[in-house]
């Protein structure tokens, strides 16, 4: 699916990354480059920068208001059973990749399962209980 012609904001111009909120930011960081195979670009005493091929994750510990976000703070989750964060990391074959995370100590919320909608997927938390979903269409 390619993006409208008359869009303002095409492929040139908009590049996607993520910034979650985490409590203990070494603990994340180990966590991303262990499990999803991220490499360190900046550390600073309260932001690290995450990236790999086609994806970049900012970790922060907290991110009060400022001037361009008045009144806006973010936080990580109150409650890990009801996070409001998905992650998904798209993979060529979820059984594989299951396999191969548990091999590495990562704990899932249960075995990979085909929905009725067809590919597979399975669901593991973070540290601080965002969701990260492994998804093969």
């Amino acid at each position: 699916m390619s993006e409208p012609a008359s869009h303002p904001l095409d492929s040139r111009q908009l590049g996607f990354s993520t910034m979650i909120v985490v409590r203990d930011l070494e603990r994340s960081e180990r966590f991303y480059v262990t499990h999803f195979g991220f490499r360190t670009t900046e550390h600073l005493p309260a932001l690290r920068r995450l990236e790999r091929a086609g994806a970049t994750l900012y970790l922060v510990t907290e991110s009060p208001p400022t001037e361009d976000k008045p009144g806006v703070t973010l936080a990580p989750p109150s409650d890990p059973e009801r996070p409001s964060v998905n992650l998904i990391f798209r993979v060529t074959d979820v059984r594989a990749t299951h396999a191969a995370l548990s091999e590495l100590g990562l704990a899932f919320l249960a075995p990979p399962h085909q929905p009725a909608w067809g590919g597979w997927r399975c669901f593991a938390q973070d540290p601080d209980g965002y969701l990260i979903e492994i998804e093969q269409p």
